[in-house]
């Protein structure tokens, strides 16, 4: 079962916004998938956790606008700027 440390580093190795939401989605169905294996859940609760990752899909550009929102910046090399 993937860690939520491996789900994490997954996600910060991401080079843009879309790259860590899959990442982050992945690794929690994943988790998910782990925890349920063997166990069969009734068709009414499936389909409730297919529309919640649906939802997720759908909603890409509204989640990418929050990750990126609360992504902090990369701070830039103070010696690789030109002094003025």
């Amino acid at each position: 079962m993937a860690t939520l440390d491996e789900v994490l580093a997954k996600v910060e190795e991401g080079n843009s916004v879309d790259s860590s939401l899959i990442a982050l989605l992945e690794g929690i169905k994943k988790q998910l998938d782990d925890a349920l294996a063997g166990t069969t859940l009734p068709p009414a609760v499936q389909e409730k956790v297919n529309q919640i990752f649906d939802g997720l899909v759908a909603d890409n550009e509204k989640v990418s606008a929050a990750l990126l929102a609360n992504t902090p910046e990369t701070p830039t090399d103070p010696s690789a700027d030109p002094v003025v």
